[in-house]
């Protein structure tokens, strides 16, 4: 019966991610363990399961049927394991996960000595580039997102906040001056990410639209930008993760920071894929991060 249960664990993992790689990285096998056990079921039930070849990979008309049934099954298995305690002890496999560099070094890389000691099992795989990836295409089971989740096929789970604010060096506003009201941005040097990006507007309370300014220097990384403002070449507007360390050691200092042009808090999400068997490993790892990036500024 064990060996069936974990058939049906490869069958359901297949379908949702249409893919044996994918199938096999998630479960650290050879995509050759996953294929012939798709096969050896196959044959046992004497139907196709899937259609293949070099370029797609879809559930056949028969697989259809037998998803819905052996989604009943590994659901009641989980909530049976769930209702023991023993889901979580036996959280293991790769996650892979996406961020932004900065929050992931600042606010994930601290985590991850607890992760490690609570999950011994899992395996932990950042993919960390400025803008959202096609999540499929790179097989990310959790990404880490702020600001409105355009794909409705994924969940989106509130598991942390951020405020974005203006900085800059004291040595350049001591030779520039200090700006009093956003439009006295227009006479400093601003530092700012790719024209035309969705961070390259800064949205100013009090403001009809949102800012766009150009300056000298634009950058796709918030800390290029951070290390740029740290240099005295300007105003730049950053996420608090960014800053932090600056802002507390005084290499950088908040500009136009009254309540009057604060930017609001802006919740980050961890967004996964919207399925009701939910895999431990990826279950573990939510509950986790919900647990340790929790702050004040959450409802």
């Amino acid at each position: 019966m064990t060996g069936r249960i974990r058939e049906l664990d490869i069958f359901l993992r297949v379908a949702e991610a249409t893919s044996f790689s994918a199938t096999a990285r998630s479960l650290n096998v050879d995509p050759s363990t996953v294929s012939k056990t798709i096969q050896r079921l196959e044959a046992r039930l004497g139907v196709r399961l899937f259609h293949r070849n070099s370029r797609v990979l879809r559930l056949t008309q028969e697989g259809e049927s037998f998803l819905a049934g052996a989604q009943r099954v590994l659901r009641t298995l989980e909530e049976a394991e769930l209702s023991m305690g023993r889901a979580t002890r036996e959280a293991s496999g790769v996650v892979r996960l996406h961020s932004t560099p900065a929050f992931a070094s600042t606010r994930l890389a601290p985590l991850m000595p607890d992760f490690i000691a609570r999950y011994p099992r899992i395996r932990m795989e950042f993919f960390l580039v400025p803008t959202p990836p096609d999540l499929f295409e790179q097989q990310i089971d959790i990404s880490i997102q702020s600001g409105h989740i355009a794909d409705s096929s994924w969940m989106a789970r509130r598991i942390a906040s951020t405020r974005w604010l203006l900085c800059a060096s004291p040595a350049y506003l001591a030779r520039a001056g200090e700006p009093r009201e956003p439009q006295d941005l227009h006479d400093h040097r601003c530092l700012n990410f790719m024209p035309g990006s969705y961070r390259s507007q800064w949205p100013l309370p009090g403001q009809e639209a949102p800012l766009e300014p150009q300056g000298s220097f634009a950058a796709n990384n918030g800390d290029m930008l951070c290390a740029l403002a740290r240099a005295g070449l300007g105003i730049a507007r950053l996420a608090d993760y960014h800053a932090q360390a600056d802002l507390d050691n005084g290499a950088l200092v908040p500009v136009l920071d009254s309540a009057d042009y604060r930017s609001p808090i802006e919740p980050l999400y961890a967004v996964y894929p919207s399925k009701r068997h939910l895999s431990a490993r990826v279950r573990a790892t939510l509950e986790f991060l919900g647990e340790r990036l929790a702050d004040p500024l959450l409802p």
